[in-house]
């Protein structure tokens, strides 16, 4: 079962270089970015290129893709996404380029599920290369992958679709259907023309040995490159939109079916908690980066990050029904969150539910209030203190009383059902739904709709590394 304990992240908390923002692609959206090249690049240009960009994933075991480049109409193109196995696949298809069939073909042998990891992704091409095998190269996390099921490299001194005057979409694939993108992107880099090393994108760090973000200062993007930090809220294929060209050759992207909420402060160098798909992915539906889900009658979910210590704050905003059990589990047990409330595993969670507060099955307060549609409850969970409590508030109004908790080692962020039509919205501190004050605890982190209380932090790597 995946969550961070602590300050574990895929990339480490003290960073010198901070990337401050990603975009969030939510798959039902059908969201999309795309430049569409004033010219072809060069034939010289094509044979050589780079990709690097980070990428958290949403949803998993479905075909997603990250980047597509081609016709848009039947099969030739240039494809690089998670494939139905979560699998990476790279392929160049067609028989506009150097004859028909598949150019470039590589499917990575190991899978990639941990929704709560950032991976750093650098293909970099140069198929002016003499050795075969070096004229394709795939790194993750700073280590060249090896090892692939299917491995086809190019001819010498192929030029494919890469450059090409045709539509390059991010987050969207070819034939489209069932095959949008769900997951956070950040700084995402676009080389023309030149095959860049990996450590122009990042390095390791000496004392964890952690591989880490840092600047790139490597040169021109060349003509049709572009570099995308989505530091902008916008919608318009401009300076001001999310897809904001900021390498110097305003080759901005397009935005279809991105929204201002989709512009996120989850980075690979402050990495928030989400909800955790791999519990109860049966029993759930999650959307919206694994911050919004709709769970089935009687089930859990619960978040991607477990702490021990510290003092910690998170906003749930209910969109549907009236039995939302908003609350903590116990992390040594969360394997049981997918067992039917009521049989077996009251024994592992707190939690507030309309009228009352329970703890390990037993109502320990009556509360004369209950809370529905478009109610915020805030959770104030004290680790440090000699009594370690959680407190619910609905919209900023406390509800019941602090409530002492068992001797748990590690605690997760939980909520349950009790009906199918039961949804909600997490905010960690990088919410999915619109606020409409904005709250940042002390050190500066997170949005929130209400005020953090002094000495409460949101749930992210750079807090837990501080407190957790």
């Amino acid at each position: 079962m995946a969550f961070l304990v602590g300050g574990a992240n895929s990339a480490v908390d003290t960073e010198p270089y901070d990337i401050d923002n990603s975009l969030r692609f939510n798959d039902d959206d059908d969201a999309i970015l795309t430049y569409t090249p004033a010219g072809t690049s060069s034939d010289a240009s094509k044979r050589k290129y780079t990709f690097s960009f980070w990428v958290k994933r949403g949803n998993i075991t479905d075909e997603q893709n990250i980047i597509n480049w081609g016709k848009q109409t039947g099969s030739d193109d240039f494809g690089f996404f998670f494939d139905s196995n979560d699998t990476f696949r790279i392929y160049d298809y067609g028989d506009d380029f150097g004859g028909s069939g598949y150019h470039i073909d590589k499917i990575t042998s190991r899978l990639f599920r941990d929704p709560s990891a950032w991976y750093h992704i650098i293909l970099i091409v140069d198929t002016t290369d003499g050795t075969a095998g070096d004229r394709v190269k795939l790194y993750i996390n700073g280590v060249r992958e090896t090892s692939f099921s299917t491995s086809d490299d190019p001819d010498q001194n192929y030029a494919g679709f890469v450059g090409s005057a045709d539509a390059c979409d991010i987050g969207w694939g070819q034939d489209a259907s069932g095959k949008a993108l769900d997951a956070y992107i950040s700084e995402f880099h676009y080389i023309d023309g030149t095959a860049k090393a990996h450590t122009d994108f990042g390095e390791f760090d000496e004392d964890s040995g952690i591989w880490k973000p840092k600047e790139y200062t490597g040169g021109s993007y060349g003509t049709n490159g572009f570099f995308l930090e989505f530091k902008q809220s916008g919608t318009g294929t401009n300076s001001s939109g999310m897809g904001a060209d900021t390498s110097g050759n305003d080759n901005h992207l397009a935005v279809t079916n991105l929204t201002a909420t989709d512009q996120t402060t989850d980075t690979p160098t402050n990495n928030f908690c989400t909800l955790n798909p791999l519990i109860n992915s049966s029993q759930a539906t999650y959307t919206e980066g694994n911050l919004d889900e709709l769970c089935n009658d009687n089930y859990s979910v619960g978040g991607s990050m477990a702490v021990a210590n510290g003092k910690w704050y998170w906003e749930i905003k209910i969109k549907a029904g009236d039995y939302n059990a908003v609350g903590i589990a116990n992390g040594d047990e969360v394997w049981r969150c997918p067992v039917v409330f009521g049989i077996n595993n009251y024994n592992i969670s707190v939690y507030g539910l309309n009228g009352g507060i329970y703890k390990e099955a037993a109502l320990v307060e009556d509360v004369a209030d209950t809370y529905g549609a478009d109610d915020i409850i805030g959770v104030r969970l004290d680790l440090d203190s000699a009594t370690r409590t959680v407190a619910f508030y609905k919209n900023d109004a406390a509800f019941g009383s602090a409530v002492e908790l068992p001797s748990w080692d590690i605690t997760v962020p939980m909520i349950r059902k009790g009906g199918s039509s039961q949804t909600s919205s997490f905010n960690f501190g990088s919410p999915s739904f619109s606020i409409s004050s904005g709250n940042a605890d002390d050190n500066g982190y997170g949005n929130f709709e209400y005020d953090v209380p002094t000495g409460y932090y949101a749930l992210c790597s750079k807090n837990l590394a501080e407190y957790g």
